[in-house]
């Protein structure tokens, strides 16, 4: 039923979705692996989509607190009824800071992104990143990905100068070739302490 969710949203906003098919077991689980988890660490996942990269987390980490941000109001709820463990948010990623507090979440320690940043301008990129970073702990670390295709056309230089200007180490993962169409991994880590 999520898959069907997904492409129906897909088929009605695939700018906001910006996938054309759930993401790969595979693409799931580098992204996880990526992230580097450790137990006890607070993760957020921003645009939970179908669930590919929750079931991942809430398998290989139940756990760890998790908070979701699912944009769709449907994808949401079948994400919360899926993944009763996880405290999954149907609003915008930028709303953590309000959310965090509300919730009592001081810190966040690993986010794993879904987000469609190559389809985004940089300045709304830019404005999406400041209202994350703030919140990682020193030693936080950013995952997300991008598709082979978006790195050819040059759609994905702007993002990674905003991961440079924001965490002092930005490296990408090899290609994940089974995954339609095939990703990448971009893996950033230290936040930088932003002043002025």
């Amino acid at each position: 039923m999520s898959t069907l969710l997904f492409l129906r949203d897909v088929a009605r906003s695939p700018l906001q979705m910006g996938a054309i098919a759930p993401s790969s077991r595979q693409l799931a689980r580098a992204m996880v692996d990526h992230a580097q988890i450790q137990p006890g660490q607070v993760i957020v996942e921003l645009g939970g989509g179908s669930g590919a990269f929750t079931r991942e987390l809430v398998e290989r980490h139940p756990d760890n607190p998790l908070l979701v941000f699912e944009l769709s109001t449907g994808l949401a709820a079948s994400l919360q009824e899926r993944f009763p463990t996880a405290q999954v948010v149907a609003g915008p990623a930028e709303s953590l800071p309000e959310v965090a507090a509300a919730r009592g979440i001081t810190r966040v320690d690993r986010i794993v992104s879904g987000l469609p940043w190559a389809l985004w301008s940089t300045r709304r990129s830019a404005e999406i990143l400041d209202a994350l970073v703030p919140h990682l702990a020193p030693d936080g670390r950013l995952v997300t990905f991008h598709y082979v295709h978006s790195r050819a056309l040059g759609r994905v230089a702007g993002m990674r100068a905003l991961l440079d200007e924001r965490f002092e180490q930005v490296r990408l993962s090899d290609i994940v070739w089974a995954n339609v169409p095939p990703a990448y991994v971009h893996i950033a880590e230290s936040p930088r302490t932003r002043t002025g």
